[in-house]
């Protein structure tokens, strides 16, 4: 291409066209790549008890669809590891993690490990803790009306 030729396209009414287009094809190619990346991933809520008193803080996390150990039990596993913000408290001690986690007639029934019971810091009280999990479940997971809380095969609190 001559330079000659180069001035005349620039010159022509057709180049803010042939731009346009390129800008619309390279958005088109450019949704299709984040559509592919995030086909596989859905996207939930988490609700963290911020160190402040009172006061929550909202994540949302993109997890995979179908994992081996089933949607709601690797929700329930990141919501056991804990908020990925410095300035919240976690729902349990460090170590408490899913023993068994399986629905019937819409009521999940989860069996958590005696890990707990034990206080530490930046950790929320026990009541408060399952209060909030099961929050969060019911929130992400509409088909769940109930979750029933066990630690090592015992109810969390009688009603």
């Amino acid at each position: 291409m001559t330079a000659k030729a180069t001035i005349n396209m620039l010159k022509n009414k057709s180049f803010p066209l042939f731009i346009i287009s390129l800008l619309i094809t390279g958005l088109l190619i450019l949704s299709l790549f984040f559509y592919i990346v995030t086909k596989h991933t859905h996207r939930r809520t988490f609700i963290f008890p911020s160190a402040e008193e009172g006061k929550y803080i909202i994540e949302y996390r993109n997890l995979t669809n179908n994992p081996n150990q089933g949607d709601i039990n690797l929700y329930i596993d990141e919501m056991l590891l804990g908020s990925t913000v410095e300035r919240t408290k976690l729902l349990f001690t460090p170590g408490t993690r899913v023993l068994s986690c399986f629905e019937r007639n819409h009521v999940l029934y989860v069996n958590l490990s005696k890990d707990l019971l034990q206080m530490g810091d930046g950790v929320i009280e026990i009541r408060e803790g399952t209060e909030l999990l099961k929050k969060n479940i019911m929130k992400n997971f509409s088909k769940i009306d109930s979750v029933e809380i066990f630690i090592e095969g015992k109810s969390a609190f009688e009603k």
